[in-house]
């Protein structure tokens, strides 16, 4: 064979393997953030979405003034962020999630912070805001690399575990497991929390240097997580189910959870590579 053939032969394997490379790849992979690039300084983008009301869909109304959207309001801009940089969803729906991502993916490059909360009932996001058939592709468009999704709802790891295969960082937080049942507390039940339980001491926990585990001097979104998770442990088993009223409301879903020394269970899928910090001076 000449030695023209050859050489021709071996330039097409090459470009052959090369291909089968490359089509291997996560889609992700062409978007994730070059942190070896300059990004300018590091920005912050907060999505904080809460629903009350639920007449127009036929589910029980959550009716809390929107406190959780509030409380972590404060905590943010305790921390330094711009108001105006913080967007809050009331009543929120696909649309309006998505309008949010958009806002997020057109504004947030490699080095900034990405912060998007929610609650509601767990039946309302699968059933009317379908999240599992757009959220992860649309999470997965943000150039961060630091994004932190939390999310407070019945089943709330079943909406979170849909990023879990996002190779980009990213840390998420669901208030439960997801085949458990959420609890959020109204001014009528007559108990110390209104609001998402996990949320209160999510908050709490965030904003006390007492939740600094490692003793680093300041309290990581996973410090506070866990914490979070205790406290919010302890609250509904010493708490809710000591109203039997309580008790029986679960009973009536066919589940048992004050028989279960481990619920709730906070779901925490974290591949950040280390400690992620919500104070702007700390990133």
């Amino acid at each position: 064979m000449k030695k023209a053939a050859i050489l021709t032969i071996l330039l097409i394997t090459l470009l052959l393997m090369t291909s089968c490379t490359a089509s291997g790849n996560n889609d992700r992979s062409e978007d994730s953030p070059d942190l070896s690039v300059d990004y300018g300084p590091v920005e912050v983008y907060a999505v904080l979405a809460e629903k009350d009301y639920y007449n127009d869909v036929d589910m029980t109304n959550l009716v809390v003034d929107y406190i959780d959207i509030k409380r972590l309001r404060g905590v943010l801009e305790n921390f330094g962020w711009p108001a105006e940089q913080i967007h809050e969803l009331k009543e929120f729906d696909q649309e309006s999630l998505q309008n949010e991502l958009d806002w997020l993916e057109e504004n947030a490059d490699g080095n900034d912070l990405v912060f998007f909360y929610v609650t509601g009932h767990g039946n309302y996001l699968r059933y009317k805001v379908h999240w599992n058939d757009f959220f992860p592709d649309e999470w997965a468009q943000i150039a961060s690399a630091k994004r932190v999704l939390v999310v407070d709802s019945c089943s709330a790891a079943e909406f979170t575990n849909t990023i879990n295969d996002d190779p980009g960082p990213h840390l998420s937080l669901a208030a439960v497991d997801d085949d458990e049942y959420g609890w959020k507390g109204i001014e009528e039940e007559g108990l110390p929390i209104v609001g998402g339980i996990f949320t209160f001491y999510f908050a709490e926990a965030l904003s006390d240097l007492k939740s600094d585990q490692n003793g680093d001097g300041s309290v990581s979104v996973q410090e506070a997580a866990q914490v979070a998770e205790e406290k919010q442990r302890s609250y509904m088993h010493n708490i809710v189910f000591a109203v039997p009223e309580f008790v029986e409301s679960y009973h009536a879903l066919g589940v048992k959870p004050e028989k279960d020394k481990t619920f709730p269970d906070v779901i925490v899928d974290d591949n950040i590579g280390g400690e992620l910090f919500l104070e702007i001076s700390n990133k």
